[in-house]
């Protein structure tokens, strides 16, 4: 396909731009704690601008290092210290033919003391945020207009370092957007009150900005909708775009949500496509100036799309690049079906709220841009390896050890590859899993690796095989003590056999044992099936480890689906459909069900492990056979797995 729209070349003020496609800000955490620029985080932002994105947006840059700070590793642009590291930033973004932005950024009240030196956070009044649930202190009038200059100095030291642009950040409850929201702001002085006082604050950054840097380019990023009960609403903001474009910004970047709105700045899985460009394409009815608009965009069709309904001018992506810088490349060269694609786990942002760097479920090389391309010398003949599963780690495994030239033969039990990939694609809002497994397959098609499906691996096929090196990938096993198996009869399951069938189990009322991640899943997967569902949980919250976006929005679906949520509650026994449990109390409960779902976990499947080690010398382990973890986890033990072999002393 021709993407037409999405890879013309337009202009943003007087600044030619190579195509629609633009880098949304995300913080990375790359950042030194003193706030100045590393080599990791060029080397990250250079490898998205070789991929083929027009603009980059690099992440909030704090314009108040003492107090507007959000993170620890947050990038500094409020001292001349930080030019050097910001020089060389904006010079590797720009050496690729990309434009390059940085955005400028205050938290305001949506920070912590820990992070702010021990200071009350900033806001423009003493309205305590509900998610970090400290009390701001409210900024003088004088104070305001220190930082407000303190945004024109950033903007300065931004032109000085050799940034085409900036972007003032006035979405997401940040400072700026505190001020235009009538939720947020209550304040009596010129700052506060009527829309004409509350934009004031950005207004004049937008003003200083121009007068002492006309020839640098200002994009704001503005909540059309704040999504809370009484924030900034899409008739107001549509004003605050309007007197933005007479203020003289060159580009409009559309945005909505704050920390208090839940869903709607970081969307869960069950957000679909594209679901916010109707307020781009609002904004573009009220402004002549380009708008950028984006939001759970996945697919180069789709952006196409939008850019040929004229809902937006260009199209802003954040979390496909971090699953692949090249998406702009691969969908110019007609490699679609090659776009590593972004699962929607959120397990980047979710690594954000922990306070450590950024990484990518689906990536692996997130953060390790500036590492050096690993050159083997080769010595002899070709090596073999073999590889055994093809799930994630396996796959990654037989991949990797492909790209350096080894012949790998991966063998896989069943009639498909992917291993818990299918399984795990199958509950609700999980299809972008599957998507991934496709991305995997048609990676091994393209390769040289030799594929063997319906061959489950023994020591006796070593002989047969007579490989070099062996990668053991065998995946997990369910727990559930046999004794409960037997006991419940015909309708007990294990979540893999529930989610393996075809056609849903017969039956009214389930009872799912175990309400971590899986059986969370394995529930809604039964509600959605139209089945009365009771969740047992031996602990006191339900999957306490999931990344919180997701499981506040798994939570809500099994809430509203009537899912019965039975926490601290212990199985005892099991005899046909009858279940005993006891509660925290002791006090002793029958349910009766038609399915019974064992989602209690799983276990390492090492036992072919241990049998090829003995009789092989170089046998690796890689995944839940070695270590129960998530997909991340299997895919960088597969990467892992693959580079001990690589720097055997022998190779």
């Amino acid at each position: 396909m021709e993407y037409e729209h999405l890879l013309a070349p337009a202009f943003i003020g007087q600044r030619w731009i190579k195509n629609r496609v633009v880098m949304a800000p995300m913080a990375t955490g790359f950042a030194a704690n003193s706030g100045e620029v590393t080599d990791t985080l060029v080397a990250y932002y250079a490898r998205r601008a070789r991929g083929g994105v027009g603009t980059i947006i690099v992440e909030a840059a704090c314009v108040d290092g003492t107090r507007g700070r959000e993170g620890m590793q947050q990038i500094r642009i409020d001292s001349p210290v930080y030019l050097s590291g910001l020089a060389r930033l904006a010079e590797a973004i720009k050496s690729y033919e990309c434009a390059a932005f940085i955005q400028l950024f205050h938290a305001g009240r949506q920070t912590a003391e820990i992070i702010t030196h021990g200071q009350a956070p900033v806001a423009p009044s003493a309205i305590p945020c509900p998610i970090m649930r400290t009390m701001p202190r409210e900024l003088t009038t004088t104070e305001v207009e220190e930082i407000r200059d303190k945004f024109i100095s950033a903007a300065v030291l931004a032109a000085q370092a050799g940034f085409d642009g900036v972007e003032i950040h006035a979405a997401h409850g940040y400072l700026v957007n505190q001020f235009l929201s009538p939720d947020t702001n209550l304040r009596t002085d010129k700052y506060g009150g009527s829309l004409e006082n509350r934009m004031r604050f950005l207004l004049e950054i937008v003003t200083g900005i121009k007068q002492l840097c006309p020839q640098l380019l200002l994009s704001v990023r503005l909540n059309l909708d704040d999504f809370t009960p009484n924030g900034l609403k899409l008739d107001e903001s549509l004003q605050v775009c309007q007197a933005l474009e007479q203020a003289g910004i060159d580009v409009l970047h559309v945005s909505c949500g704050t920390y208090p709105s839940g869903l709607t700045s970081i969307e869960p899985s069950s957000y679909p496509e594209g679901w916010r460009m109707y307020l781009a394409q609002e904004a573009k009815k009220a402004v002549s100036i380009p708008v950028i608009g984006g939001g759970m965009i996945r697919q180069p069709a789709f952006a196409e799309q939008v850019l040929k309904d004229g809902q937006a001018d260009f199209v802003f992506l954040g979390r496909p690049l971090l699953a692949d810088p090249d998406w702009v490349l691969k969908a110019a060269q007609g490699r679609e079906q090659f776009i590593r694609p972004c699962i929607v786990c959120n397990k980047c942002i979710g690594n954000k709220f922990k306070g450590l760097s950024l990484h990518c479920t689906v990536n692996p090389y997130v953060g390790k841009e500036k590492e050096p391309p690993v050159v083997f010398y080769r010595k002899g003949s070709r090596r073999k390896a073999v590889v055994i599963g093809s799930g994630p780690a396996g796959i990654q495994a037989a991949l990797t050890l492909d790209r350096y030239g080894l012949k790998v033969i991966l063998y896989e039990q069943d009639d498909k590859i992917g291993g818990m990939l299918n399984l795990a694609s199958v509950p609700p809002f999980k299809y972008r899993i599957k998507h991934y497994r496709d991305y995997l397959e048609h990676c091994l098609q393209e390769s040289g690796v030799e594929i063997v499906l319906g061959h489950q691996y023994t020591a006796g096929d070593l002989a047969f095989d007579n490989p070099d090196y062996v990668v053991v990938a065998s995946g997990s096993l369910p727990c559930i003590p046999e004794k409960w198996r037997s006991a419940a009869g015909g309708k007990g399951f294990t979540v893999n056999e529930l989610l393996a069938r075809s056609h849903s189990v017969e039956g009214k009322t389930a009872v799912v044992i175990g309400g971590g991640l899986t059986g969370c899943e394995a529930a809604d997967y039964l509600a959605s099936n139209g089945k009365q569902v009771i969740l047992l949980e031996r602990q006191g919250q339900l999957a306490p480890a999931m990344e919180k976006k997701n499981r506040r929005d798994l939570l809500n679906r099994l809430r509203d689906a009537g899912v019965v949520i039975k926490l601290e509650a212990q199985v005892t026994d099991i005899d046909n459909g009858c279940l005993q449990l006891v509660d925290s109390q002791g006090m002793a409960e029958t349910l009766e069900a038609d399915i019974i779902v064992f989602a209690m976990g799983y276990k390492p499947n090492w036992e072919l492990y241990e049998q090829l080690r003995r009789i092989h010398p170089r046998v690796n382990i890689a995944g839940d056979a070695g270590h129960i973890g998530d997909i991340r986890t299997a895919v960088l033990q597969g990467l892992k797995a693959a580079q001990q072999i690589l720097q055997e002393d022998e190779f």
